[in-house]
């Protein structure tokens, strides 16, 4: 398998920055990251990926909803 460096940037729908994380990812396994909401609002946010590997770059944007 291959592996990866993750780096994850959260916004808000305004565009601006709320959170993000920098971690290792493996191919062709569940990767999972924990979010403390405690100081998130809820709401929509919209997460970049990206993912680094000697290969290759990968790039997603995904939508998150958050309710409390």
């Amino acid at each position: 398998t291959r592996q990866a460096e993750v780096k994850i940037k959260i916004f808000d729908l305004a565009g601006d920055f709320v959170d993000d994380f920098i971690g290792p990812g493996q191919a062709q396994t569940a990767n999972e990251v924990r979010w403390n909401l405690h100081n998130v609002q809820s709401g929509v946010y919209l997460a970049r990926i990206e993912a680094k590997s000697s290969y290759k770059t990968e790039v997603r944007i995904i939508k998150i909803a958050v309710v409390k």
